[in-house]
C-alpha cells in the first residue's frame, strides 16, 4: 500500500454561489437590476469589479475543481476564468449548463480536462435550472461532478423535489462504483427533514424533502454516516463539522447550510478517488465579512433604484473538501452528527418572555401557567396572565382554547424572525380561564399576540388604521381578501412577523 500512497494525488473541490454574475449583453432574460447600462449601474466598471472580487476568492481558495451557481452565460464565465488566470490560479477548462435560457445557470471551472458533459433538465420549464454533469480526467481516473442550483426558498419544497428526483434518476443509471460528487446550492438545510414540518409556507409535501429523503442523506430519520453508507445513500459533509459551524449563508441572522457537498459510498472505499477524511471546511477569510460580522455580499444602494456600488462579493460563502487517489482512511475523531434528540437538561421554570432570548433548539423549560388564547389549524397562541404570548406550531393536539396549562417546553424555533414553540408537553390542565382580559389592543401590537378588535381601510395588502398607521394583512385564502378601499373590522386576529415585518394573519 505504501507505494500507492506515495504516488497519491490530492485535489481540492469547492462550490460557490457567486450571487448574480451577469455579462454586459442584453439578452432579455436578465433580472431588471442587471440590464446593462441602465439606471441601476450595471456597466463595464461594476462588472469588472464583480469579476475581480469573485476571482480573488477563487484564487485564494485555490480549488482544482469548483462548481459555480448564478452565472448568466458563457461570456460571464469566460470573463471569470480570465480573472482567475490573471491572479495566478489558471483553470483552463470551463463548462456551463446553458441549453435552457434561465436568467442564471450552473457552471464549472476545472484544472483537469473534461471527458464528457451533459445537462439534466428536471422538468423542461424555466421554473427549474438545469443540473450540470461533467466527467473529468483526474490523473487517469474519471470523476463525475454534478453541479446543482435548486429552486430558491421563495417556492415550496415540491419545487426542489422536482430537481432531486431528476438527479436521483440519473445517479441510479450510473455504473456501479462510479466515483461522483454532488454539490451546489440546494436551497435546503442539512436538517431539512427536521425543520420543514414546522414551515407552513414551505411544507407542501407532508414533510418529504429533496435533499434528505430523495437523495437519501437521511434514512429512517437518522443521518447517513460514513461507516454505514450503502448505495444509493449519500453522506452530507456538513456532518464533519459541529452543528454550530454548519452554515454558509446568513439571512437576517438566520444561519443555514444551503450549499452542500454530498458523497456516495464509492468515495469511501479503496479504489479510484476518495474523500480525505475530516477535510471539509467553509472558506471564510476576513474580507468576506463586514466589520459587524455579516457576509459581505455584493452591494447595491438602498436608494436611487438600488444602484450597484461596485463592491462586495456574494451572499454565500464557498465550501470545499479535499480528495485523494489513495484509499479512504477514516480518522478516529468522533462524528458530530446529532443522531438523536439530546437528553433533557435540568428543568428550568421560566416565563414566556424568557423564551424570546433563549437559543433555538431543544430546551427543558416549565411555564407554570399559560392560557390558550387562540387556536386555528396547526397554530395556537399561549399567553401568561400579565405576560407575553408565543406561537405554538403543530404540537397543539392536547391544547384547548380557553384553558390554562402548566407546560413543559421542549423545542424552540425561529421562522423568518418569528419565535415559535414546536415541541411541548402538557404537565397539567388547570381548567377554563377567561380569554378576553389577555387580548391586546390595536395601539400595542406585538408578535404572537391576539388583537381583540382592529378596524381600518384595506388597500393593496395593508390595513390602514389609527392615525397614519398601517400593517400588512396576510390572508391565506385569497378569495376572502377585502376589496381595495373598503372599511374592515377584524376581531380576535393574531399578530405575526414575516422577515421581521409585523403583519396580521387571517387563517
Amino acid at each position: 500500500m505504501l507505494p500507492a500512497l506515495l504516488g497519491a494525488q490530492t485535489l481540492k473541490i469547492a462550490t460557490y454561489n457567486v450571487e448574480n454574475l451577469f455579462d454586459l449583453r442584453k439578452d432579455g432574460t436578465e433580472y431588471t437590476e442587471y440590464i446593462p447600462n441602465t439606471g441601476y449601474g450595471w456597466n463595464k466598471q461594476t462588472f469588472r469589479a464583480k469579476i475581480r472580487n469573485i476571482a480573488q476568492v477563487i484564487c485564494d481558495l485555490k480549488p482544482d475543481i469548483i462548481g459555480l451557481q448564478e452565472i448568466e452565460s458563457d461570456r460571464a464565465l469566460k470573463a471569470l476564468q480570465n480573472g482567475v488566470k490573471a491572479c495566478g490560479h489558471p483553470m483552463p477548462y470551463r463548462l456551463i449548463a446553458d441549453t435552457k435560457p434561465t436568467p442564471v445557470k450552473t457552471a464549472l471551472l476545472s484544472r483537469f480536462p473534461v471527458l464528457k458533459r451533459r445537462e439534466i433538465d428536471p422538468d423542461g420549464t424555466l421554473k427549474t435550472r438545469n443540473i450540470l454533469e461533467a466527467t473529468l480526467n483526474v490523473k487517469g481516473r474519471p470523476l463525475t461532478v454534478f453541479v446543482n442550483h435548486w429552486k430558491s426558498r421563495s417556492g415550496p419544497e415540491s419545487r426542489r423535489i422536482v430537481s432531486a428526483k431528476a438527479l436521483m434518476r440519473r445517479l441510479r443509471a450510473l455504473a456501479k462504483k462510479t466515483d461522483y460528487i454532488v454539490l451546489g446550492d440546494f436551497n435546503s438545510d442539512w436538517q431539512e427533514w427536521r425543520t420543514l414540518p414546522d414551515s407552513v409556507r414551505l411544507n407542501d409535501t407532508d414533510g418529504l424533502t429533496g435533499i434528505n429523503h430523495i437523495l437519501q442523506t437521511v434514512v429512517d430519520n437518522q443521518p447517513v454516516t460514513k461507516r454505514a453508507i450503502h448505495p444509493p445513500e449519500h453522506y452530507d459533509l456538513w456532518f464533519d463539522l459541529p452543528p454550530q459551524r454548519r452554515w454558509s449563508h446568513n439571512f437576517y441572522g438566520h444561519k443555514t447550510a444551503l450549499d452542500h457537498i454530498l458523497l456516495p459510498a464509492s468515495l469511501f472505499d479503496k479504489q479510484g478517488i476518495n474523500y480525505k477524511d475530516k477535510s471539509f471546511k467553509v472558506f471564510k477569510p476576513r474580507y468576506l465579512f463586514t466589520p459587524k460580522g455579516a457576509i459581505f455580499r455584493w452591494q447595491r444602494a438602498k436608494h436611487r433604484r438600488g444602484k450597484h456600488l461596485g463592491k462586495g462579493y456574494s451572499d454565500h460563502l464557498p465550501i470545499y473538501a479535499l480528495f485523494t487517489t489513495a484509499p479512504y482512511r477514516p480518522k478516529q475523531k468522533k462524528s458530530h452528527a446529532p443522531l438523536t434528540a439530546p437528553k433533557p437538561t435540568s428543568l428550568q421554570t421560566l416565563h414566556i418572555a424568557d423564551l424570546y432570548t433563549r437559543p433555538v433548539g431543544w430546551v427543558n423549560i416549565t411555564i407554570p401557567k399559560a392560557v390558550v388564547i387562540y387556536k386555528k389549524g396547526r397554530v395556537a397562541i399561549i399567553k401568561e396572565p400579565k405576560g407575553r404570548g408565543i406561537l405554538v406550531y403543530k404540537d397543539i393536539k392536547r391544547l384547548k382554547k380557553g384553558h390554562a396549562y402548566t407546560l413543559q417546553i421542549r423545542k424552540l424555533y425561529d421562522y423568518k424572525g418569528l419565535r415559535e414553540i414546536t415541541r411541548l408537553r402538557v404537565e397539567k390542565d388547570l381548567g377554563p380561564t377567561a380569554i378576553a382580559p389577555l387580548l391586546t389592543q390595536s395601539d400595542t401590537l406585538r408578535p404572537n399576540e391576539v388583537v381583540a378588535s382592529i378596524g381600518g381601510i384595506y388597500r393593496r395588502g395593508y390595513l390602514y388604521y389609527g392615525k397614519g398607521k398601517k400593517i400588512k394583512l396576510y390572508v391565506k385564502d385569497k378569495r376572502k381578501r377585502p376589496r381595495n378601499g373598503t372599511h374592515v373590522i377584524l376581531k380576535n386576529v393574531r399578530v405575526s412577523t414575516y422577515r421581521h415585518r409585523l403583519e396580521l394573519v387571517l387563517e
